[in-house]
């Protein structure tokens, strides 16, 4: 796992608990909503802001895709399989990196600490 980054508190429009940006895991984007997937909640909180929003807010979160924003603290293991790249998440998600996205990813997630890689 990669070591944790320091972040402020963040408001989450319509709930009313100021959320602790280590404790988000991965956040999904679908259309003008984003599901925030968090250690304390069994479920993924929905909001009405777009995924963009929150990547302003989390300047230290990868966007590995153009529907995926990624807490680099926890991604465990980096996953290839041919040219298609997915990081596993502590979660056991597996998360697919875009094509696009890949190269600035892997340099990230190697300048903050020693990746796991599986080719397969």
């Amino acid at each position: 796992m990669f070591s944790s980054i320091d972040f402020a508190l963040i408001h989450i429009p319509g709930y009313s608990a100021l959320q602790h940006p280590e404790l988000i895991i991965r956040l999904e984007g679908d259309s003008n909503y984003t599901n925030i997937y968090t250690l304390n909640q069994p479920r993924p909180l929905l909001v009405s802001q777009t995924l963009l929003y929150y990547q302003r807010q989390l300047p230290g979160f990868l966007r590995v895709s153009k529907s995926s924003l990624v807490n680099p603290a926890y991604v465990v293991r980096i996953v290839k399989k041919g040219k298609v790249l997915h990081l596993r998440l502590t979660d056991d998600t597996m998360v697919l990196v875009s094509r696009r996205r890949m190269t600035e990813t892997l340099t990230v997630l190697n300048s903050l600490g020693e990746s796991e890689v599986s080719a397969t």
